[in-house]
């Protein structure tokens, strides 16, 4: 009799507590509020995302959106037309499963070009308090946010932007021979190694004039070495992936150190590469050329991954890349 009026009360507690729930629960869905952006014909808004972006969708053509090249968390969003008048809408999906939602207005000049969602509490850092109008504005981010890089092969941009760090301060000068001098610049490279699938080539740059070299490109290019200084034909120009100190101004009587991280390649014997360094507004372009074969201080050394078929790689000594 007893275990009978235990298992009415159960079933009493779970009849009120459904009735309960069905009373509470709302009727209608939850509303997910705009966050309100500005872009501009002339100036580009990024916006920064706590995860990986897989899905974007704009509202009208009057703008342009997409994800930044090697970034997977930053959007970038501009106008495509000057002036427009209507509003339109974005909206975002992240791998995470985040939804965001943003009302784009048009802006000559954009109060905010940097919007931070990478806080915490993405709905109240990253905006400012509901207007009286209840729209939400943007602030600028307080701190920097932080941007998530596709990786590099097997290596992650953590690790690649450490090697490049370690390149540059320590400062080594493993490879001897490569040099070029013209106009009074000289260009020299210091140091190429190799660390799962990608290239550090640690060059040198001392200007040897009284006029500053205003930079305005530097290109590592694969082209055929006999036609390497004859003509601009048949060149395929690399993507650099990373770069430790590039500097826009290299001053009279200044020296500049440049560390580039390139993916792996694989160069026939008839062709050759090559580091381009453009000067701005200017004609003294150096051109030096990277050999198959290079020699260090201490031995002759290959280049990677097929220059010559021998690669250079790293040993890590209380976390420092040594070349072999």
């Amino acid at each position: 009799m007893k275990r009978d009026l235990i298992y009415l009360a159960l079933i009493v507690a779970a009849i009120t507590a459904v009735k309960v729930t069905a009373r509470t629960t709302p009727e209608t869905p939850a509303e997910i509020r705009p966050l309100r952006i500005e872009a501009g014909f002339t100036k580009t808004v990024h916006i920064l995302f706590p995860s990986p972006v897989t899905y974007i969708d704009i509202g009208s053509m009057d703008i342009i959106a997409g994800k930044a090249d090697g970034a997977e968390n930053v959007v970038r969003v501009k106008a495509a037309v000057r002036n427009f008048a209507a509003e339109t809408n974005l909206t975002v999906i992240t791998e995470d499963g985040g939804f965001f939602t943003f009302d784009v207005y048009y802006a000559e000049n954009p109060a905010v070009s940097t919007v931070n969602l990478t806080v915490q509490d993405q709905q109240t850092e990253g905006v400012k308090k509901p207007d009286a109008a209840g729209d939400y504005q943007p602030t600028a981010p307080a701190s920097e946010g932080r941007v998530l890089l596709r990786e590099v092969g097997r290596e992650k941009p953590a690790t690649i932007k450490r090697m490049l760090s370690d390149i540059y301060r320590q400062n080594r000068t493993d490879v001897k021979g490569i040099r070029t001098k013209k106009y009074g610049i000289e260009v020299e490279v210091l140091g190429i190694y190799v660390s799962n699938d990608v290239i550090y080539i640690h060059t040198c740059m001392y200007n040897d004039t009284n006029i500053s070299f205003e930079v305005d490109a530097r290109q590592f290019i694969v082209a055929d070495k006999k036609l390497a200084k004859r003509t601009a034909q048949q060149q395929t120009p690399l993507e650099i992936l990373r770069v430790c100190n590039d500097p826009a101004v290299v001053r009279g009587h200044q020296r500049q150190r440049t560390v580039f991280a390139l993916p792996k390649l694989t160069i026939a014997d008839d062709k050759v590469l090559l580091l381009e360094i453009i000067e701005k507004n200017g004609a003294r372009h150096q051109t030096t050329e990277i050999t198959s074969r290079v020699t260090s201080p201490r031995r002759e050394i290959s280049l990677p991954n097929r220059l010559s078929g021998i690669s250079i790689t790293f040993r890590h000594l209380s976390g420092r890349p040594v070349p072999l």
